[in-house]
């Protein structure tokens, strides 16, 4: 699928979604930009505190938690388009 998986590492217990911090974000660093991507894929993004975002797909559960621009960034980037492909059934619109 071209770029978005060329960057991609395996999942370890301290980086879940594999994310590599060395590479640049596809869509850029704006919270607003990333939001905006998110939402496009049917991702809720909310921020309960400061530099703490939880994303959730139309249900409440799972939820995603990320603690920077950044690592949302690189979310959106990356692993959010196949989050949204392997959800549960129930959990897509």
């Amino acid at each position: 699928m071209g770029i978005a998986n060329t960057h991609g590492l395996a999942a370890t217990r301290n980086n879940l979604f594999g994310l590599q911090s060395n590479v640049p974000s596809l869509y850029g660093e704006g919270l607003d930009i990333s939001s905006k991507f998110l939402a496009k894929l049917g991702f809720s993004v909310s921020q309960p505190a400061q530099e703490h975002w939880v994303v959730t797909h139309h249900n409440p559960l799972p939820e995603l938690h990320f603690y920077s621009e950044r690592e949302l960034a690189q979310f959106a980037s990356y692993k959010a388009h196949l989050y949204a492909k392997h959800l549960p059934p129930e959990n897509r619109t």
